[in-house]
């Protein structure tokens, strides 16, 4: 699949993460924003999801399995709250943990 260009159309994968849900993200059709080459990879940054990089060479080979899952719907941001991994009175290896929030 050909590199896209700024201003295509591609399909980004949705993301959920645990400890910085402010980085969530609903997938679907995303504008590209902006393509970088380095050295062999070519990393796409879409307006949708921005400060996030993809690389195409990845991306591409799912072009055509998130178009089938998300169709016509819009890539667009969904955050949440950014919540620490181990917080006082987590219980970790069978023990509650008592101390400061481990990010």
């Amino acid at each position: 699949m050909k590199n896209p260009k700024v201003g295509d159309k591609i399909y980004i994968p949705s993301e959920c993460y645990i400890s910085h849900g402010s980085d969530d993200v609903d997938g679907g059709l995303a504008t590209v924003k902006n393509v970088t080459k380095v050295n062999k990879y070519t990393y796409i940054e879409v307006k949708e999801n921005p400060g996030t990089e993809y690389v195409w060479e990845y991306l591409s080979k799912k072009q055509e399995k998130l178009k089938k899952e998300f169709g016509k719907k819009k890539a667009r941001k969904c955050p949440d709250i950014d919540t620490p991994w181990i917080e006082e009175g987590d219980t970790v290896d069978g023990k509650v943990y008592h101390g400061p929030p481990i990010w």
